[in-house]
């Protein structure tokens, strides 16, 4: 007599990579994949550039770090935890570059 599953395992592999791949897609962007946003009336000051160096440096760190939440316990941390600056770096580097 086979075994009856409330639900189909084969069910369940699929879920498991469509769960997968919502995670990952939900983790923070790293900042080479970043695109530039032009605006008309951008100017880059060398605060700026300062900053866009920082953000840079902990939009890394975010990305790092929710790969590892996401692979441990399922969550994006750094993108929960709000350390996720992928707008601000796209207009500094709109304007910087």
């Amino acid at each position: 007599m086979a075994t009856r599953y409330l639900i189909p395992v084969k069910f369940l592999g699929n879920a498991a990579i469509l769960s997968a791949a919502v995670f990952l897609a939900s983790c923070a962007a790293h900042p080479d994949r970043i695109k530039p946003v032009s605006y008309a009336d951008a100017t880059c000051t060398d605060a700026d550039r300062q900053r866009l160096a920082d953000l840079i440096q902990v939009q890394k760190a975010t990305a790092r770090n929710d790969a590892v939440g996401v692979f441990l316990i399922g969550l994006p941390m750094g993108r929960i935890a709000g350390g996720n600056h992928a707008p601000e770096i796209a207009r500094l580097k709109g304007a910087c570059s």
